[in-house]
């Protein structure tokens, strides 16, 4: 298996690991995470190894012998910064995928992925980098999920749907066929998009209505 750093030791952090181990391509070495005081400590089984904020992560490379990566944690403000940063570090992204996911062999699937245990990829979609899909959601035909995009549990993507980059769709959110929801947005829990959703807002509901600005 090829070594590899998770980005982040929170509770996110623990699914990465089962998906990992599931599916036997990728062994965690340890955490990179943002906590300097914790450096050098154990967390969940795996020792923090260093601060990406304060060192120099390039040097990791070289030390570990490995420059594969994986963001493993959940806080939306800061996945798509982090994950941009390490890019440039010279760092690679890897994708980990559940064996019990099944995905249409035309599905294109960027880097940093995470697809967990029961989800539905069908033909055509375009899926962006540093993208988590949770347990059981369905990505469906032509799809397009952008960079940085959250998908949690049990959310159903209808056929042509575009998500926009750094939004987070919150557990069962359904959206309907042909519908958009813009960049950075949050859909909450539940909701049912069956209008296009504009880039940067709140909304949930059924049907989901524009709540609020998301700053």
């Amino acid at each position: 298996m090829e070594k590899t750093f998770l980005i982040g030791c929170g509770q996110h952090s623990d699914v990465v690991r089962y998906n990992m181990m599931a599916q036997g391509k990728y062994e965690p070495i340890g955490f990179i995470d943002n906590q300097k005081d914790c450096v050098g400590e154990t967390v969940r089984g795996l020792k923090i190894l260093a601060d990406y904020e304060t060192q120099d992560i390039c040097k990791l490379i070289e030390k570990y012998g490995t420059n594969k990566f994986f963001i493993s944690f959940g806080n939306m403000k800061l996945r798509k910064t982090v994950f941009e940063k390490f890019v440039k570090a010279g760092f690679e992204p890897v994708n980990i995928i559940h064996p019990n996911a099944v995905i249409a062999p035309n599905a294109k699937i960027g880097k940093g992925v995470l697809i967990e245990c029961g989800c539905l990829i069908t033909p055509n979609p375009v899926i962006g980098d540093n993208v988590v899909i949770n347990t059981g959601s369905q990505v469906n035909h032509d799809n397009i999920v952008e960079d940085h995009v959250y998908i949690a549990s049990g959310v159903i993507l209808s056929g042509g749907v575009k998500i926009g980059e750094n939004t987070l769709l919150d557990d069962g959110v359904i959206v309907t066929l042909g519908k958009s929801v813009g960049k950075n947005c949050i859909i909450g829990a539940g909701a049912i998009v069956t209008k296009n959703i504009p880039d940067n807002v709140i909304a949930y509901g059924t049907p989901a209505k524009v709540i609020r600005e998301n700053g």
